[in-house]
């Protein structure tokens, strides 16, 4: 990748090649000092620019391993306290006991629907025996009606 200002000094550098040595060498020497620069002012800048922002990137680098490190030593003190310790273990004990208290909860919700059901079925049950009991012994007394109340016309 050649830019303007590396085609200008190849240029000057080429004639100067077919002149005698001495002033061939002090013409390369000054053509030699004018690519150099030339490249140094195209590269220069963008590369202190990249060094610039790497240096940037790894003070935040540090800054951010300084915190992960400040964070992990606050967990491991945490982790390592004994009120937080026992804590967790009471947490855990009234965790299971919740547990067992819910499906005890449930257990019991569903034996209750089945009664409620059940005492459904038997009450319809009980209301068709009355109805029953009932029809039949409306039967009866017209039975008995009929048998008592035929008085004889003649």
């Amino acid at each position: 990748m050649m830019t303007d200002i590396g085609e200008a000094a190849a240029a000057e550098v080429q004639p100067n090649i077919t002149s005698n040595e001495p002033e061939q060498l002090v013409a390369m020497t000054n053509a030699t000092d004018k690519l150099v620069q030339g490249i140094l002012d195209v590269y220069q800048s963008p590369l202190q620019q990249m060094k610039n922002e790497l240096q940037e990137l790894l003070k935040k680098q540090e800054s951010l391993v300084d915190k992960m490190q400040v964070e992990n030593k606050q967990l491991t003190e945490t982790a390592e306290d004994e009120q937080c310790i026992e804590m967790y273990s009471t947490i855990k004990i009234y965790n299971d006991k919740l547990l067992r208290i819910k499906k005890e909860m449930s257990s019991i919700h569903e034996r209750t629907l089945k009664l409620k059901k059940r005492a459904l079925r038997l009450q319809q049950i009980k209301q068709k025996e009355a109805l029953a009991k009932e029809q039949k012994r409306e039967e009866e007394t017209r039975r008995e009606q009929e048998l008592i109340g035929k008085p004889l016309s003649d």
